[in-house]
């Protein structure tokens, strides 16, 4: 009978630990439920603020991908403005410069004519051969008039 009672022995250990190991410590099926049914609830709360937080930072995205956009157009329409105004301002400068260049030559043609018409005089009182007193050549002022 040993034998029977080390097996009577074993079958009693093994059914006492089962029932303990689904005993547990110190909890009884209605509070491991609790327990569990409030961790889920927590567990669910989480993932709506995470799907809000998700939702939230997807609208700012939207809009800071739009507000992108725009201020690209916006630059662009600057950049092509600037630069219509830039070729209008050269074409001007060249305008303006050849005018300048024009009124130059006109300028030195006028003074090359009016020496050249000085000289001619100078030359003619020359050759009338005044006496001393009325050789002296005539001195004239082209300065600004009052």
């Amino acid at each position: 009978m040993a034998r029977s009672h080390k097996v009577l022995g074993f079958l009693l250990v093994t059914i006492l630990g089962v029932y303990g190991c689904a005993k547990g410590p110190g909890a009884t099926p209605t509070e491991n439920g609790a327990a569990a049914t409030a961790k889920v609830q927590k567990l669910e709360d989480d993932y709506r603020g995470a799907i809000t937080a998700r939702d939230q930072l997807r609208q700012k995205l939207a809009a800071s991908e739009e507000l992108a956009a725009k201020t690209k157009k916006e630059l662009e329409q600057t950049q092509a403005a600037a630069a219509t105004e830039r070729d209008a301002l050269k074409t001007e400068v060249k305008t303006r410069t050849g005018e300048r260049d024009a009124l130059q030559a006109q300028f030195e043609s006028f003074r090359k004519t009016l020496r050249d018409m000085l000289g001619s005089a100078d030359t003619a009182v020359s050759k009338l051969n005044l006496p001393a007193t009325q050789s002296q050549p005539i001195m004239t002022s082209l300065g600004a008039r009052n």
